[in-house]
């Protein structure tokens, strides 16, 4: 048995890294100092909405995101502090660099494997907007002002 779920982003979707994204641009991009950092930045309060309208709704509440699982801790007190339950967290593993499109595709497969239906998600990057619409995901939005 499959339960639907609403997926969202967290970094600069669901998190708003709009003040902290300068730390990775450029040639000198810290993604550590860019993280840790992230545990003081708020909701996007538009997403957040959207995601107690979701629980509301019924659907479970998946969350992904393309930091490394080290960084579980520090998500896991960010989302306590912002009230964010949910019902799966999704990680990109310690020291996997590869493209956020090949991460992102094996974590959707995860979730379907774990009994989630992904009928709606919220995300920043264009490129796993366009993986989300090609997997067959029924309602994909794309939030601007994202880092991608």
């Amino acid at each position: 048995m499959t339960r639907e779920a609403a997926l969202f982003d967290l970094d600069g979707t669901l998190c708003d890294t709009s003040q902290i994204e300068h730390l990775v641009t450029g040639p000198d991009a810290d993604y550590r100092a860019f993280h840790a950092a992230s545990a003081d930045a708020p909701t996007r309060a538009d997403v957040h909405a959207a995601l107690d309208e979701a629980r509301g709704r019924g659907l479970a509440i998946v969350l992904w995101t393309g930091r490394e699982f080290l960084w579980r801790d520090l998500t896991l007190d960010w989302l306590d502090r912002h009230g964010i339950a949910q019902d799966g967290l999704y990680m990109r593993l310690a020291a996997d660099y590869r493209p956020a499109t090949v991460v992102k595709t094996e974590l959707l497969r995860d979730i379907a494997s774990d009994g989630l239906t992904v009928v709606e998600a919220w995300e920043d990057d264009r490129e796993i907007v366009d993986l989300l619409r090609s997997a067959g995901v029924p309602d994909v939005r794309q939030v601007a002002g994202g880092a991608s």
